[in-house]
């Protein structure tokens, strides 16, 4: 484990370019203790692979449990220090301080049980809270020891009840005589009110400052205006004395009883200092688990330093941490990078470069920290010690640095400092000085850091260093470029891999307001060589951005075909099984009816034995209804809505009714001498064109679905049904209309959810809620596309606030 403080030259450099400490502060808030807040603003870096991945583990775990709705709790634990060391030097410690100690050891305590509890969602943890020692000794005799208020209870020893019942006694003692001698003839005519008060702690009586002399007792003082004594009179001295006597037999039993407990917090110092350590470690872990869920961060992975091709940078959909915590709207970018490697990223001022440069390296800090990063599941990183930056202006005019002197100082410092275990953050290498001489030393630098194996990310406008990269040098040289829109003239933030960009200062001035006229001018003194390389690196860019849209579009249509195959390949089994079971259950019932009706047939015979014709009838009637009665059980075909068809309306993909079939189809090819193919379902068969219907456009049917025409694999397939747009109506959550699916798999709680739903739906349920938690997102994005496509859903909708947030799914039945 390395200390801030132990880390290479250049540490406070980097932390500050970085915004190292702001993030730190950022954990800190999220602490629960004091102690665990100090520990978060000097949280060490990890030097070793098993450690940082124990910690990822760790800080997962406790992320699980907030999903779970179970997190830590740290109620009662407060900073004991100072009061430990007290003790530990013989001093005896006040009650709320006996108190603060009991409740933080049965805090502790507590949540040692609790994750013992949890110990197969978190068994990290609570291994962890095993070290938790209980001293049930201590915080027992505490606990028992003070009411509600603080006080020490009359059974905290054999003897203070005891004590404290005679002091009350004689304070009721003394109140009655004190009463009594303002009735008394020798001292009423001379008081100044008639009623009795204390004076240090001893009772006394008003008296007037003229008549002081004729009450004998002992003055305790007089008012503000000095018109009033205070007498104790002389009849109360002795009670007086008693009285004080008791309390302080009740004040030295109450020191001796606080005393033995300041004694067995002493004894247990060692334990207890051993459990406020646990519960700092704890409370840590907890506050990285919320800084993960409010950055929807991911545990990365830590990649070896001897792995072979895995020891890389690999940051997918990455964003600048404290950016997602300010609230900015932040563009997810990928950031690939062979260790050992330079990536050269150029592009238009204020486009994102030194964004992406200072998101890097504060994720590369987070990983050795064992926090989560704002990244992609899967994304890696390697360890890199140390970490070396060059971002802003180190103008000193203290050390009599200017700006490209400041540069230089680092850059030597670094080149000293290069190795295959460290990266290099460069933001504007070599600037301040002629732009040619600059881009040879960033060249020269580059090359010198590539040949010591450090790992480098660049930002530049040279093309000296955009052409280095372009050329690859085997390997070592990558492109990278933040995007421009030249239609809106304004930056895209996007990081694009493997292609320069253009600086586009003069696009960029004109639109910061710079004047047309002077715009123009400077396009003249440009040149037409530099003019020509910005255009087509811009005339590149746009038609990457091109090319870059049909992929998304051509994937978009790919995902939503193999969603749709899989939806009508699960509707289709679904349908297959519930006709079945409609088959058996019509089969039952025919079955039972005839069975029924065969008894009563049986009883009708026995009786026609000797029976006269008014019999005869009456049998036949019999017969006539359970004839009746079976037929009554046949299943009931609904007749479709429909009109009838002209063969000319009949073609491939064209939706018909099937009466005798009770079910709609897609015709798959032209009419053919009266009949035609149709596809229903699974179940292919030819249709007499006169037998089909032209489905009502009135009749209530649901989303209206869409057909798509597939090839390849998927020769045909009833697309996604369109969602609903109404609102989800306001619902209260019941056991019966909720379903958890926290702790399944993704696929698992599909399935789970789509049973679900079929069974609201014959329960006629208005909505349902699926409880999924935050976790990775994956079961929650997974679970509202399949509701979304699902025609037994209107809408779908995240949770309200008094619903769950968004680690609830409410979906509104069709």
């Amino acid at each position: 484990m390395i200390s801030p403080t132990e880390i290479a030259p250049g540490w406070d450099k980097a932390r500050a370019d970085l915004g190292w400490d702001l993030l730190l502060a950022q954990l800190a808030s999220r602490c629960h203790t004091a102690r665990g807040s100090d520990g978060a603003r000097a949280l060490p870096l990890l030097d070793d692979v098993t450690a940082i991945r124990a910690r990822l583990d760790e800080v997962s775990e406790a992320k699980a449990l907030h999903d779970a709705g179970s997190p830590m709790a740290f109620g009662g634990v407060v900073e004991l220090e100072p009061s430990l060391g007290r003790a530990e030097k013989g001093g005896h410690l006040e009650g709320t301080e006996l108190r603060e100690i009991g409740a933080t050891l049965a805090a502790g305590a507590g949540l040692r049980r609790l994750l013992s509890a949890r110990s197969t969602l978190a068994p990290r943890l609570a291994g962890r809270a095993a070290r938790i020692v209980e001293l049930a000794g201590v915080s027992g005799p505490i606990e028992d020891s003070f009411d509600d208020a603080g006080r020490l209870v009359d059974h905290a020893s054999p003897a203070l009840g005891g004590l404290r019942r005679r002091a009350a006694a004689l304070h009721e003692e003394l109140a009655r005589r004190a009463r009594g001698l303002l009735e008394d003839p020798a001292i009423e005519p001379h008081l100044q009110d008639r009623f009795y008060t204390q004076r240090e702690e001893r009772y006394v009586v008003p008296v007037r400052a003229d008549a002081r002399s004729r009450v004998k007792g002992i003055v305790h003082g007089t008012s503000g205006s000095g018109q009033t004594v205070f007498v104790e009179p002389e009849e109360i001295v002795d009670l007086n004395n008693r009285l004080k006597l008791a309390e302080l037999e009740v004040a030295d039993e109450e020191r001796r009883i606080l005393g033995e407990l300041t004694l067995l917090v002493k004894d247990a110092l060692p334990a207890i200092r051993g459990n406020l350590d646990v519960l700092t470690a704890l409370d840590l872990l907890d506050a990285a688990a919320r800084l993960s869920i409010d950055l929807a961060g991911r545990s990365p992975e830590i990649a070896e330093p001897s792995d072979e091709g895995g020891a890389r940078i690999d940051l997918r959909n990455l964003r600048h941490p404290l950016m997602v915590l300010a609230g900015t709207r932040v563009v997810p970018n990928d950031v690939l990078l062979e260790r050992g490697g330079t990536l050269v990223i150029s592009g238009p001022n204020a486009g994102g470069k030194t964004v992406a440069l200072k998101a890097t390296g504060l994720l590369a800090l987070m990983a050795r920290a064992g926090l989560h990063v704002p990244a992609q599941e899967g994304s890696s990183l390697p360890i890199f010690d140390p970490v070396l930056t060059d971002i802003g202006d180190d103008q000193s005019l203290e050390r009599n640095l200017s700006t490209f002197s400041a540069h230089v100082e680092n850059l030597k410092r670094f080149l000293a400092l290069a190795s295959p275990s460290a990266l290099v953050l460069l933001d504007e290498v070599a600037v301040g000085t002629d732009p040619a001489e600059g881009a040879a030393l960033a060249q020269a630098v580059l090359e010198a850091l590539a040949d010591r194996g450090a790992t480098v990310i660049v930002t530049t406008h040279y093309d000296r260093l955009k052409a280095l990269a372009a050329r690859g040098e085997g390997g070592r040289f990558r492109n990278a470029s933040v995007g421009f829109d030249l239609e809106q003239l304004a930056p895209t933030y996007q990081l694009h891999l493997g292609v320069p960009g253009a600086s586009g200062a003069i696009v960029v001035a004109r639109r910061l307001g710079l004047p047309a006229p002077i715009a123009a001018r400077a396009s003249a003194l440009g040149g037409s060589a530099s003019q020509g390389l910005e255009e087509l690196l811009r005339a590149v860019d746009v038609e990457r951005r091109r090319l870059a849209a049909e992929v998304a579009a051509l994937a978009e249509q790919r995902a939503a075909l193999e969603r749709e195959l899989r939806r009508v390949e699960r509707l289709s089994v679904e349908a297959e099984a519930r006709l079945r079971d409609a088959r058996q259950a019509a089969h039952d019932e025919a079955v039972a009816a005839l069975q029924k009706a065969r008894g009563e047939l049986d009883r009708t015979r026995r009786g026609l034995r000797n029976a006269d014709e008014k019999a005869v009838v009456e049998a036949r009637r019999e017969i006539d209804r359970a004839a009746k009665e079976v037929h009554s059980r046949a299943p009931v075909q609904a007749a479709p809505a429909g009109r009838p068809l002209d063969p000319d309306e009949l073609g491939p993909g064209v939706e018909v009714l099937v009466p005798r079939l009770a079910g709609r189809g897609l015709v798959l090819a032209a009419p053919r001498d009266g009949k035609v193919a149709v596809q229903m379902g699974s179940l292919k068969l030819t249709v007499e064109v006169a037998e089909l219907l032209a489905p009502d456009k009135a009749a209530p049917r649901g989303p209206k679905p869409r057909i798509a025409r597939v090839q390849g694999d998927l020769e045909r397939a009833v697309a996604s049904m369109a969602p609903g747009s109404g609102v989800a109506p306001s619902a209260v959550r019941t056991t019966s209309n909720t379903c958890d699916l926290r702790g399944e798999r993704v696929d698992a709680a599909l399935a789970i959810a789509e049973k679900f739903v079929d069974d609201a739906l014959r329960r006629n349920e208005e909505v349902v809620f699926f409880v999924h938690g935050h976790g990775t997102g994956a079961l929650r994005s997974a679970l509202r596309e399949r509701l979304s496509e699902s025609p037994g859903i209107a809408s779908v909708r995240p949770g309200g606030p008094a619903e769950g947030g968004d680690g609830v799914t409410m979906a509104t039945l069709a």
